[in-house]
């Protein structure tokens, strides 16, 4: 071959092999940019999915997030207890308020719906000053209070928020003692009332502020006493402060 031929195929050798060279490297590259598309497309795509799902989860409770209570609530409650006593068959009688207190158990109450039942047991100490045409003194009425209760709960189902409630329902107050300035004269009295309960609360978190007025339906002295000819009732507003155990 001629030196000139072979100057010029060792020169088209090389400038072949120079390209190739040249071409693997941006082959390379331009596939690697085609998986990082890919993968790119992919994480768009789950990216997009995973909005969805998200978009998809339920809303937080109104007023607060966080779990919502349970539905069978426990918890105590106590404050003062302003105390009525009425005579209507005798104007020789005559009762002055006076401030007593109750507090106890309570249970149920169903704060994670809207409605629920809730009962509780309650001490309350009923007492009030009895004013007489020869005398004065002081009366005090205790009881086992159960109430049976139906509870209607407006605003947050979680124990993190806010929820008002009303109640109504029935009372049973069962006679444990009952005195005249420290006379026992609980022979005197009826061993059972029963009575109309409503009132409202409100419950922040696990704490509870409540008003209730209880009115009593029965004449609480026994006919057979002295005082036969006098009808008693009694009318009573709570003003309780409570705590939420679960």
């Amino acid at each position: 071959m001629p030196r000139l031929s072979r100057s010029v195929f060792l020169t088209a050798v090389l400038t072949a092999s120079a390209v190739l060279v040249a071409t693997l490297p941006l082959a390379a590259q331009t596939s690697g940019s085609l998986q990082t598309g890919t993968a790119s497309a992919s994480d768009a795509t789950n990216g997009f999915l995973t909005a969805g799902m998200v978009q998809q989860q339920p809303p937080p409770p109104p007023g607060g997030g966080g779990k919502p209570a349970e539905g069978f609530g426990i918890g105590v409650k106590i404050g003062p207890l302003f105390t009525s006593y009425s005579a209507a068959s005798s104007s020789n009688f005559k009762f002055k308020t006076s401030t007593g207190f109750e507090g106890g158990l309570w249970f149920g109450g169903n704060r994670g719906g809207r409605v629920g039942v809730m009962g509780e047991i309650l001490y309350a100490k009923k007492k009030q000053e009895l004013v007489t045409t020869a005398t004065t003194g002081s009366t005090s009425l205790q009881y086992l209070e159960i109430p049976i209760l139906v509870r209607i709960n407006i605003g947050s189902r979680s124990r993190n928020g806010v929820s008002v409630y009303g109640l109504v329902g029935p009372v049973f107050d069962i006679n444990l003692k009952a005195d005249v300035n420290g006379v026992d004269v609980k022979s005197a009295y009826e061993s059972l009332d029963f009575g109309i309960l409503g009132g409202a609360g409100v419950e922040i978190t696990r704490f509870l502020v409540e008003g209730r007025y209880n009115h009593g339906l029965r004449n609480v002295l026994k006919s057979t006493n002295a005082a036969s000819f006098l009808e008693i009732k009694t009318s009573s507003f709570a003003l309780l402060f409570g705590v939420r155990f679960n």
